[in-house]
């Protein structure tokens, strides 16, 4: 995935595609024509893979962007998509053609494909999470082309190989994904455009209790993190025009006792917020000062640690690695081990791929589909690439 430095993610019916998009846009048709792909090096059955890349079997699948990929285990869950291209540094009109439902499952330990069956219509662009080991979808293509329509939620049962639908989800409620032990909580990524609740999804009703007003000011670019019996949320404050935020303001929801409390602000603004045991990283996002720690028991902010000994660092994280698992945002890049507090380097692949879709399954980072463009054609790509973090 290439990076964002304005932290923009998102869909628009009109998109520019360039070296700094964080937009997963979906990718297209004619895939019989296209050259067969170079063959993947062979898995290694549960092996490590150290530090380098590894490509796997392709998927079974059409060349796409914009598909989900979800970790459950040592599986990966890679569904949905959208038949679209567009060059680079381009503005390409949105596509025309409803977004993929098929899907296709990869054994992390075997290297091979098994299927999986279609969701009710297609998806593209989904917020998902995992709980109980089901994946949770809110999707908003259902009915609509454009994927524009009134978001609902969906349920996959990774035992069952089947899909639920759970109804739409009320207006006014974020739509952002996030798994508890409490349950799901749908969290709104924004209130630029009007204060959102959050909510708690009842399973047994299938209906959303919405979460009372954090005591947050309005905010922007909002991530939350799970802890226990509490939901941290933490977001940028919207300030005029010509103001910048230095801030990253915080609450905790209590689910125990129904309330929130104000949390201290981060020392720096900082974008996403990834947890790793009893701390909490503010991912510094290309600035130098911009990132934190809190300390999840104490509830007080620490400085960033020391990024790593490279020119080309540029004060974003690729992602995080923890001991029970992992997050990535990009497919290339430096990532914090903090298991150790030590910088890991996922090289980049080599080519020109763009626009793959990027997640974790365990500490594996994933890496499926994409599009890439050669002497100005197009080509949709259903390649699979595994990287693995050193093991303790």
């Amino acid at each position: 995935m290439t990076r964002d430095p304005d932290g923009a993610g998102g869909r628009r019916t009109l998109v520019r595609l360039g070296v700094a998009t964080a937009l997963l846009l979906v990718a297209a048709a004619g895939c019989g024509d296209d050259p067969p792909p170079a063959d993947p090096a062979p898995a290694t059955p549960g092996g490590d893979l150290g530090e380098g890349w590894q490509r796997l079997e392709d998927a079974p699948l059409a060349g796409r962007t914009g598909a989900s990929v979800v970790g459950v285990g040592t599986r990966a869950y890679v569904f949905g998509g959208w038949e679209f291209l567009c060059p680079p540094n381009a503005d390409c009109a949105g596509p025309t053609e409803p977004p993929f439902a098929d899907g296709a499952v990869l054994d992390l330990e075997t290297g091979e494909w098994e299927p999986m069956s279609d969701a009710p219509h297609g998806l593209a662009y989904s917020s998902t999470a995992v709980l109980d080991g089901d994946i949770y979808v809110v999707t908003t293509c259902a009915g609509v082309a454009d994927c524009y329509g009134r978001p609902e939620l969906l349920r996959y049962d990774t035992t069952g190989d089947t899909w639920t639908e759970l109804g739409r989800m009320p207006r006014g409620i974020g739509s952002s994904l996030v798994a508890t032990d409490h349950g799901l909580v749908a969290l709104s990524g924004t209130y630029e455009n009007g204060r959102e609740a959050e909510a708690l999804f009842d399973e047994e009703t299938a209906t959303w209790d919405p979460l009372p007003d954090a005591p947050l000011p309005r905010t922007y670019d909002r991530f939350a993190v799970p802890d226990g019996d509490r939901l941290l949320v933490f977001g940028s404050p919207a300030l005029e025009p010509d103001e910048e935020s230095s801030t990253k303001v915080a609450a905790a929801y209590d689910f125990g006792t129904g309330s929130w409390t104000g949390l201290p602000s981060a020392p720096g603004p900082g974008y996403q917020v990834w947890p790793a045991g009893d701390r909490a990283f503010l991912n510094p996002h290309f600035s130098e000062d911009g990132g934190g720690v809190l300390d999840l028991r104490s509830g007080t902010w620490g400085p960033f640690p020391a990024g790593p000994d490279d020119p080309e660092w540029r004060g974003d994280m690729a992602g995080l690695v923890t001991a029970q698992g992992a997050t990535y945002e990009y497919a290339d890049g430096w990532v914090l081990d903090a298991r150790d507090d030590t910088w890991l380097e996922v090289p980049p692949r080599g080519g020109e791929v763009y626009d793959e879709s990027v997640a974790a399954a365990g500490q594996a980072l994933v890496v499926f589909g994409g599009q890439v463009w050669e002497g100005g054609d197009g080509r949709l790509l259903a390649e699979t690439w595994v990287w693995r973090p050193p093991v303790d």
